[in-house]
């Protein structure tokens, strides 16, 4: 049974949990103990901001692979300026471009020290010890220290001078992923970029999250949560994901798989994980890594790109860009589509506002796909290399599981670029 020294009274401070402060006053003797306690106690009054608005990247910090140059055959990355809070609420701000050198030096350094990322220099004969595997780009807080100060006075150490100050800052980290957790994957199949991704969206994203609600639990981030037990400590943020092959060939970069816009994780019970603003996070995550996906396989005129072949899993809607209807109805062979047909401008983003709650499309599956063509977008034609101020076209996909958008509406339509209505107007 509870004691009367479990309760407390009401309107009875509690002080456990407290940020406590250095009390000042006009004679205390203060000492450098005193005043990094009131640093410590800043510190912790931002964290608890940024615990308050969630975990993830607030802006920038893009990530995007850089060609080796002519004095230096090592793979490099370019890390934008931006903003990320850690799940501790650290804030970890980045800001100028960073190029960072992605050398390795052997597997050994790797396995146990939890992190590949140094800048050195490239073994005798110019290459360096194969890495071949997958790894996550995070970034972490770190602190330099710098300047000399002079000591003098009570509690000195002894020494004429100390450390003048100490700058918080960031660092890059790459950790191996353990191979164990996506063996069951074929790292040369052209769907393994996209099987990876939504290891890391996590089963929370399926349309059978929901079959079972009462015992579906809060969402979880699949493969990053696992990378906890791996090195990955939760006062860092995770980047992107980077893949290997042989010594120097960078083979995956993908950064919206692990990033994350800022959200507070999934509270536990079904119905409030059903509610919660991580989902939404997550559904922005999906939309943004297939159309970074899709532009890059488009740009690099990947052969017999189907949405069966590369994307077992699709957004609950997705944009395709400079698509005819002929080639997007290829895009899906094999699948139930339907369309395109005409809907107006005003309803694109309303129409991809709503579907970052929805689950995603399985294209293994024989469920119906909408094909949408944006009437003002074929109105105003394809775009013209004399005339870069025409629109380029595009076609807009969806699940029919959310609420078709095709209905003709009086007054609204132009006659050919309407359709017949298939439910109420």
């Amino acid at each position: 049974m509870s004691g009367a020294s479990d309760f407390i009274d009401l309107e009875q401070p509690v002080s456990d949990g407290g940020i406590e402060s250095v009390n000042f006053f006009n004679g205390r003797l203060l000492s450098g103990s005193d005043l990094s306690r009131e640093q410590r106690a800043r510190r912790d009054s931002a964290a608890r901001f940024g615990e308050a608005l969630g975990d993830g990247i607030a802006f920038g910090l893009d990530v995007s692979a850089q060609p080796p140059g002519l004095d230096d055959s090592l793979v490099s990355i370019l890390v934008q300026p931006g903003l990320a809070i850690s799940r501790t609420g650290q804030l970890l701000r980045l800001t100028q471009p960073e190029r960072i050198r992605l050398s390795r030096t052997d597997a050994t350094s790797f396995a146990t020290g939890g992190c590949a990322f140094d800048d050195c220099v490239p073994l005798a004969a110019g290459t360096y010890v194969a890495g071949e595997g997958l790894y996550l780009l995070t970034i972490a807080p770190a602190e330099l220290a710098a300047g000399r100060a002079r000591t003098n006075g009570s509690g000195a150490t002894g020494t004429p001078c100390d450390i003048d100050r100490r700058i918080d800052s960031v660092r890059f980290r790459l950790l191996e992923i353990p191979a164990s957790l996506y063996a069951d994957l074929a790292v040369t199949a052209p769907d393994f970029r996209n099987q990876l991704a939504y290891r890391c969206f996590g089963a929370g994203v399926l349309v059978d999250w929901s079959t079972n609600l009462l015992a579906a639990g809060a969402r979880v981030d699949g493969l990053l949560d696992a990378m906890a037990g791996h090195g990955f400590a939760p006062q860092e943020v995770p980047l992107a994901l980077i893949g290997f092959q042989g010594a120097a060939e960078l083979t995956l970069l993908d950064a919206w798989s692990v990033r994350r816009p800022l959200a507070l994780a999934d509270p536990p019970g079904p119905f409030r994980s059903a509610t919660a603003p991580r989902r939404i996070a997550t559904g922005r995550a999906m939309l943004a890594q297939f159309q970074a996906q899709f532009d890059e396989l488009v740009a690099a005129n990947t052969p017999s790109l189907k949405a069966r072949t590369h994307f077992p899993h699709l957004p609950p809607v997705g944009v395709l860009p400079r698509m005819t209807p002929d080639q997007g109805k290829d895009f899906f062979g094999g699948m139930e589509i339907r369309g395109p047909v005409h809907f107006n401008s005003a309803t694109v983003e309303l129409l991809i506002r709503e579907s970052l709650a929805f689950p995603a499309i399985r294209t293994a599956d024989t469920a119906v796909v909408w094909l949408y063509a944006v009437a003002e977008n074929l109105i105003a034609g394809t775009r013209a290399l004399a005339d870069p101020l025409r629109a380029d076209p595009y076609l807009i996909f969806a699940s029919a599981n959310l609420a078709y958008r095709g209905d003709a509406r009086f007054n609204l339509h132009r006659w050919n670029y309407a359709n017949y209505a298939l439910g109420g107007g």
